[in-house]
């Protein structure tokens, strides 16, 4: 789904197919009960709040991540966290894995 800046509401962003930028998202649903579902997301792209309006929104998976108090409900924390970050550093042009399991 496209996104943009929701210029009436900063600094959420919307779904626009007209004016937004392109957003894609790969995800994979890791566990589901009756109150939550764990997914693993894997963003193609890098927008801003791409991955909380993907889930978020109605057209996308209409689960807002838990916590998220822009685009669902607002808890303690945003249980949003990256497991594996992989880049090739700018300078050196080593290739970087960082990997961290999540606290819930």
């Amino acid at each position: 789904m496209p996104l943009r800046v929701d210029l009436d509401d900063r600094p959420r962003q919307l779904v626009c197919y007209q004016y937004g930028k392109p957003a894609h998202t790969l995800w994979e649903v890791i566990e589901s009960d009756a109150n939550e579902t764990r997914i693993h997301f894997f963003p193609v792209t890098g927008r801003t709040h791409q991955l909380r309006v993907h889930a978020a929104h109605t057209t996308g998976l209409n689960l807002p991540i838990k916590g998220d108090d822009l685009y669902g409900t607002k808890g303690t924390r945003l249980y949003l966290h990256a497991e594996m970050l992989q880049f090739i550093h700018p300078v050196s042009r080593i290739e970087v894995n960082v990997e961290v399991s999540p606290d819930f």
